[in-house]
């Protein structure tokens, strides 16, 4: 009897001290089963309060990122915009310097002797189409082209053998193009059908 009274406080010391932080989370962490970290409550509240701030920083980031890209992209619209009025401007000013290269090549090739200016006037207006071209200034196709009222203005109309109608004939002005904006049309006379043609119209059968 005495020796087994004996031996259990032994028993009893051999078995390891209970930790509290074990128990209770709350009085820190400790090692799980799995080798893993239990955090306390605190902790818990602690990194969840952290995580909502970072996804607040993160949509404030976003946000400031969306913001600054709409901001370029109206900076390049008005950008384009006033690149567009600038351009619209010196179209104005040097579309007549081609009305003049037009009427001097019209002029000399009526004038004897005048095979020489024609060919400097050519140049100097390849020159003139090249510079222009180059800040995205062309003219219209017009002469054998369809009558495009987006494009052409008709000065006159007439009956003209062999050539469809509505088909440009004669260009009297050129027109011009600023990129895909119209500038100005070009004035062009269309072939119209002959008189002896009669043309049904809805009426005709009634």
């Amino acid at each position: 009897m005495n020796d087994d009274q004996d031996r259990r406080p032994q028993a009893d010391a051999a078995e390891p001290a209970r930790d509290d932080a074990c128990e209770n989370p709350a009085f820190g962490h400790a090692a799980d089963s799995e080798g893993g970290v239990t955090l306390s409550y605190a902790q818990y509240e602690e990194l969840k309060a952290l995580a909502g701030e970072r996804d607040e920083y993160l949509r404030r980031l976003q946000r400031a990122v969306a913001d600054y890209q709409n901001l370029q992209k109206r900076v390049e619209r008005f950008q384009d915009a006033a690149r567009q009025v600038a351009l619209r401007a010196l179209a104005d000013d040097f579309l007549p310097v081609a009305d003049s290269l037009g009427r001097a090549l019209e002029a000399a090739a009526n004038s004897e002797g005048g095979a020489g200016m024609i060919e400097g006037l050519r140049l100097v207006e390849h020159e003139f189409y090249r510079a222009l071209a180059g800040v995205g200034i062309r003219p219209i196709e017009a002469v054998g082209q369809p009558f495009n009222p987006d494009y052409h203005e008709a000065v006159l109309q007439m009956p003209v053998k062999g050539v469809p109608t509505h088909t440009v004939v004669q260009e009297l002005k050129k027109g011009f193009l600023l990129g895909e904006t119209l500038v100005r049309p070009a004035q062009v006379i269309v072939a119209a059908a002959p008189a002896d043609e009669t043309i049904d119209s809805p009426d005709a059968d009634a």
